[in-house]
């Protein structure tokens, strides 16, 4: 009968096993978007061969990026499954550089070890700003995931060698010295603190022992080599349109003003916030101890290297300081050595088992959370990007592409959005795919109808007849989106400055306030679509409303009492897509079920019209 001990190891690789395929299969379903396109143009759509990727590596490094990440996110594009494989093998290499960097040693002989390393692992995913939208696209991923497991496996040597004196042999110290040159060339946020730690600690290691600790003076000078040389790459000058030459350093930082450089560290505390409370718990734990001489020397140690992991962390934010973007992704670094400034406190404090349970399911029910929102997520993505890339394969050269939002539009922590709606990407795609111009159709609640790529028209009826332009035309500039009713008080305002406008020069006598969808396919029910007509003596607009039962699928429609009972029927449009009849104004219950995630609009239709009498966001399917 296996023991517990074995019981818990077999738990705890089953884990490692859970996440390794949970990351896989997520990254292996990530859209076809952002840097992809990017690369494709680059690259001309070219399969790698040994020349090309060598001669990518050096055109980024000589005008664009200079990261060594940038190396990989051609592989991770390029190469069939090396972003699969290669991108769960350094979340976990990450999270076991935290455990070692943590407690000082390998964390595979205890299995109170392995429940700190599952802590490290667990922990990750709500530790690591947004590191679901960084991880999950292939660039940033080979950028800031692989290049934090780089530099933190740079310095487990030096975590080690402190009972050595540093010392190694030439062999070791020449292999090491290789590995701060790519090490330094990894990030340049994070290179000089990397930098400047390397040098204080060989300096502070030879007058402590007295001899000179050849390891760590190898590997400080080779991070010195690879931070001087991603600094200084040709690349640096032309990143970011060049916005590293139109604003020096110092003047960015200056431009940014007092404000705008602590709003940065803001930032960084709330990116910090979850684990130093979770280190208060873990300190107030721990108090109710009586440590003996040995423990609280521990203590002091674990407290001593999560003050070195705050310094570390700030000195790394002021570095955003001159940086032309931000983001949360600048603050992995910090945060990967915070994290495991709280494996060491939670080794030295929380010293039973019971004390530790509580961290281990919490890191466990981290897990869990990351993987209910992430994996449907990405199926979903994978399909909408897969259907977005045969359509624009099949798009005609010299036509206007309408590209329907993926269901997920705007960034989250779990994915970075659709990237079509940067214009600058769309533009590139039209360039890319030989078309007139890239349509984006998507929700906004500040949009007519909460969509993008719809307008109102307004069709006039004057007398004697006219033409609006001739009067200064119709200041009608609604943002109430899915708000209806809202929008018919801003259309009377409207309605009544026109009369003025008028007045004397001609009178109205009918507004239609049409709706024109870019690219509407296949047409809606009728010629015309409107959201309201005005006459002198009526105005016709109504607005119903969309409700849902708590966990039902089913959608029900609740007419205005207006027009119950009326010769209406009643469509439900999906913007872009399929309307479909259910029912008229005189049916006693009015439901569907919404068929894809995006925007539906109820319509009210007569024989050759229809008005807009509701508009809202469904996820269906």
């Amino acid at each position: 009968m296996p023991t517990w001990s074995r019981v818990l190891r077999v738990l705890f690789a089953l884990y490692v096993i859970a996440t390794v395929i949970h990351i896989g299969y997520v990254v292996a379903h990530e859209p076809f978007a952002f840097d992809a396109w990017n690369i494709a143009v680059d690259t001309h759509a070219q399969p790698i061969t040994p020349g090309r990727f060598f001669n990518y590596w050096l055109f980024e490094y000589t005008h664009s990026n200079p990261r060594f990440g940038q190396a990989l996110t051609y592989l991770a594009y390029k190469v069939d499954y090396f972003a699969v494989i290669a991108t769960p093998i350094a979340f976990v290499a990450i999270s076991l550089a935290v455990t070692v960097l943590g407690i000082a040693r390998w964390p595979f002989r205890r299995g109170r070890d392995l429940a700190l390393w599952a802590i490290a692992l667990g922990f990750a995913w709500f530790a690591y700003p947004q590191i679901g939208k960084t991880m999950f696209c292939r660039a940033y991923c080979a950028n800031y995931v692989y290049g934090a497991a780089i530099q933190l496996w740079f310095l487990v040597p030096v975590r080690f060698a402190h009972a050595r004196g540093g010392t190694a042999s030439t062999a070791a110290c020449a292999a090491y010295f290789a590995f701060g040159i790519i090490a330094g060339l990894c990030n340049e946020h994070t290179g000089p603190t990397l930098v400047v730690y390397m040098l204080a600690y060989a300096a502070w290691t030879q007058r402590k022992t007295g001899t000179r600790p050849t390891l760590i003076w190898s590997g400080a000078f080779g991070a010195v080599i690879g931070f001087a040389a991603i600094f200084f790459a040709p690349g640096q000058g032309e990143r970011y349109e060049g916005a590293v030459q139109k604003v020096s350093l110092v003047g960015r930082m200056l431009n940014r003003g007092i404000n705008g450089n602590l709003d940065i560290l803001r930032e960084l505390m709330l990116a910090a916030a979850p684990l130093l409370a979770l280190l208060a718990i873990a300190a107030v734990v721990g108090a109710r101890d009586r440590p003996s001489d040995e423990q609280q020397l521990a203590r002091r140690r674990a407290v001593r290297f999560v003050g070195m992991a705050m310094f570390a962390g700030v000195t790394m934010a002021c570095t955003i300081f001159v940086s032309p973007k931000l983001g949360p992704r600048f603050y992995l670094g910090s945060m990967t050595l915070l994290l495991a400034g709280f494996i060491g406190v939670a080794e030295a404090m929380l010293s039973t088992e019971g004390r530790l349970a509580p961290f281990v399911v919490l890191a466990l029910a981290a897990s869990g959370y990351a993987a209910t929102h992430t994996v449907y997520m990405y199926g979903r993505l994978d399909r909408e990007g897969e259907a977005r890339l045969a359509a624009l394969a099949a798009s005609k050269p010299g036509s206007v592409f309408i590209a329907d939002a993926f269901e997920q539009v705007e960034d989250s922590w779990w994915f970075l959005g659709d990237d079509f709606r940067d214009i600058k990407k769309r533009e590139m795609v039209a360039t890319y795919f030989d078309l007139a111009g890239v349509v984006f159709r998507a929700y906004d609640v500040t949009a007519p109808l909460g969509t993008t790529g719809v307008q109102y028209v307004p069709r006039v009826t004057l007398d004697p007849p006219g033409c609006l332009d001739t009067v200064g035309g119709f200041a009608f500039t609604s943002t109430r989106g899915y708000d209806i009713s809202g929008m018919f008080g801003e259309l009377h305002v409207a309605v009544a400055a026109l009369r003025e406008q008028l007045a004397g020069r001609a009178k109205l006598l009918q507004l239609d306030m049409l709706v024109e969808v870019e690219g509407s396919h296949p047409p809606l029910p009728r010629k015309d679509v409107m959201v309201a007509r005005w006459r002198p003596d009526r105005f016709e607009g109504w607005a119903a409303q969309v409700e849902r039962s708590k966990h039902s699928k089913t959608r029900e429609v609740v007419l205005p009492k207006e027009l119950k009972g009326t010769d209406f029927e009643i469509y439900v449009y999906e913007v872009g897509g399929d309307a479909k009849s259910i029912g008229n104004a005189q049916s006693s219950q009015l439901e569907f079920v919404p068929w894809k995630a995006g925007t539906y609009w109820v319509l009210a239709c007569r024989t050759d019209e229809c008005f807009v009498i509701s508009a809202s966001r469904q996820v269906g399917g």
